[in-house]
């Protein structure tokens, strides 16, 4: 008798089809003799099939169909109400995700939830999306056996500059793309204009602005034809959008210029050994901007950002660390694993990191690493140090931060009374994502006293390694 599917449901872009990727990969290893089926956009699975681990692909017009099958799993990666409602027919011992039931939306899974409530609420949030799909398929946080490919050079001197994004404001402008190819092509690299249909006038534009015509492939390649020419690449310079995690999942060289509401450590390149240059600027990562105009985009001008290049070029061709030359304004990160197999960041500009907020991300990280699982006690206790050495008044505010908390959450529970709308928002920024997650929480439990016990219990079980050390 064959093994009931494995089923993933990933309605969004193209960017998070190829993220799902890993978790396609790992649910092959846990249940290797099942099916597995993924739900997602044809415009996007139709050109990525021949590079995606194996799997059988359906459009979402067939999800009427897959709601009447029984899977050993079924994992609900999208916000479309189509995709929770499907989850809530089908028949499958595990369910991870929104599922839309007869008593209202709710989202199974501890990660799942705690991904859902980082929505304009991301501020301290240190795990990647990649990573954070695949957290609850086991009792502990242990992504090592995931493995991940290490990026290579091709070889050529070829540069793909990946000139579009989804917003105007996670890219540069032409301008800049122009200036930087020339400064390019001066030190004897091609640059490669690379985008789809919709980079096809900003494309045009650089090329004129250029005289570089011939590197113009901009609307004229189709995504499985980006792809194979991106194997021909040394690096692939680009803003955070879909042929950026193409390029990373197929181990080409990634420089990720980050820029706009996007937060690298969430979205940025996964595979160890990229780098990634953005703003040094401790509001970089935000959801949306609510500054008067994007600092941390200007932050990018065009002759820095070729000499990091160069540099970078000449690091991967010589298999070394790069010598960074300090870019005012703009900091160099590399992309890492660390001892569990998670995403990490990790600063290789000239000057040290002067933001807490690396520090506090990391703290907030081994706090919902310790609640899922107790053993990771011990990390929980050697990130809050290094920030009670770094920042100790910060320390102190966050541990008077969580006992109010705890006072808070307690009356509620005896008044069984549910917390107002804005609750979580108004709260400090160094513990809003903590409030972001317990309010998501207990909106998803429907406020109920199983639901407060468990809250409160959660933040009696931090509360104490955050109160300051006698």
């Amino acid at each position: 008798m064959t093994a009931d599917p494995i089923l993933v449901l990933q309605l969004h872009r193209m960017g998070d089809l190829i993220l799902t990727f890993p978790l396609l990969v790992r649910l092959r290893q846990l249940w290797p003799q099942n099916p597995l089926w993924v739900v997602a956009e044809p415009a996007f699975f139709e050109q990525l099939m021949p590079l995606a681990p194996d799997a059988v692909f359906f459009p979402p017009s067939h999800c009427e169909v897959l709601a009447q099958h029984s899977y050993a799993a079924a994992i609900n990666l999208s916000s479309s109400p189509v995709a929770a409602q499907t989850m809530a027919q089908l028949q499958s011992p595990l369910k991870l995700g929104p599922v839309d039931n007869s008593t209202g939306l709710h989202i199974q899974g501890f990660w799942q939830l705690y991904r859902a409530a980082l929505t304009q609420n991301n501020r301290a949030n240190a795990f990647h999306w990649a990573d954070l799909h695949l957290l609850d398929l086991a009792p502990n946080p242990n992504l090592a056996c995931v493995g991940h490919s290490r990026p290579a050079p091709a070889g050529t001197r070829r540069v793909g500059l990946v000139l579009g994004a989804s917003e105007a404001a996670k890219r540069p402008d032409a301008g800049f793309w122009a200036r930087l190819a020339l400064r390019l092509a001066a030190a004897d690299l091609t640059p490669v204009f690379l985008g789809g249909k919709n980079e096809m006038e900003l494309g045009q534009q650089v090329a004129q602005r250029t005289g570089l015509a011939q590197a113009n492939l901009c609307g004229k390649l189709t995504l499985r034809e980006v792809a194979a020419l991106m194997g021909t690449l040394d690096l692939c310079v680009t803003p955070d959008t879909g042929p950026m995690h193409l390029a990373d999942f197929l181990g080409v060289p990634v420089l990720n210029l980050s820029m706009g509401p996007v937060h690298a450590r969430e979205t940025g390149p996964s595979a160890p050994g990229q780098w990634v240059l953005r703003a040094a600027m401790s509001c970089v990562g935000c959801w949306q901007c609510t500054r008067g105009r994007l600092y941390c985009k200007q932050a990018f001008l065009p002759a820095p950002v070729a000499s990091i290049i160069l540099e970078i070029h000449q690091c991967l061709a010589n298999s070394n660390t790069p010598a960074v030359t300090a870019a005012r304004g703009l900091a160099l990160y590399r992309t890492g694993r660390d001892a569990l197999g998670l995403h990490t960041l990790n600063r290789v500009s000239a000057t040290p990191e002067a933001s807490c907020r690396p520090l506090l991300e990391d703290v907030w990280q081994a706090a919902f690493l310790y609640l899922y699982d107790s053993a990771q006690e011990p990390l929980l206790r050697q990130k809050l140090a290094a920030l009670r050495a770094a920042h100790p008044k910060l320390a102190q505010s966050l541990a008077g931060r969580l006992a109010r908390l705890c006072a808070v959450c307690s009356d509620h529970l005896k008044q069984r009374s549910p917390l107002p709308a804005d609750f979580w928002r108004r709260q400090p920024g160094m513990v809003r994502l903590f409030t972001g997650h317990l309010h998501m929480h207990l909106e998803n439990t429907g406020f109920s006293d199983q639901g407060w016990r468990m809250a409160v219990q959660r933040l009696a079980a931090l509360a104490p390694f955050f109160a300051t050390p006698a």
